[in-house]
């Protein structure tokens, strides 16, 4: 089941056809003070706002995004997931590291295997 998910180069994960995924994302990170970092999701090269997070920073510099959603992009071919990063021009530095969990749910078509 879902044996098909692969990262194809360092930040495109590829789904298998045929399935409706659950993907669970956090990402932790040090902006500059009072700033902000924002999380987009973007499947097939499309941004999914609805799916993104905002996460302010205050005078710590810390901030944390996280989030969950089920997809079905990948219903009839292959789909491909990335994350798209923002934060104010004014930010010299970023330090991010996170992790994103992909389960596949419920087989929504027969493809041929």
């Amino acid at each position: 089941m879902g044996e098909g998910i692969r990262l194809e180069g360092d930040s495109d994960i590829m789904l298998e056809p045929g399935w409706l995924y659950l993907v669970d994302y956090i990402f932790l990170a040090t902006p500059e003070p009072n700033g902000y970092m924002q999380i987009v999701p973007r499947i097939n090269g499309s941004l999914r706002g609805l799916y993104s997070f905002f996460a302010p920073t205050g005078t710590e510099r810390n901030a944390s995004a996280s989030g969950s959603f089920t997809t079905n992009e990948a219903a009839v071919s292959e789909a491909r997931l990335s994350f798209h990063l923002t934060y104010p021009s004014t930010t010299r530095n970023i330090d991010i590291s996170g992790a994103v969990s992909i389960t596949p749910l419920v087989r929504i078509r027969n493809s041929g295997s």
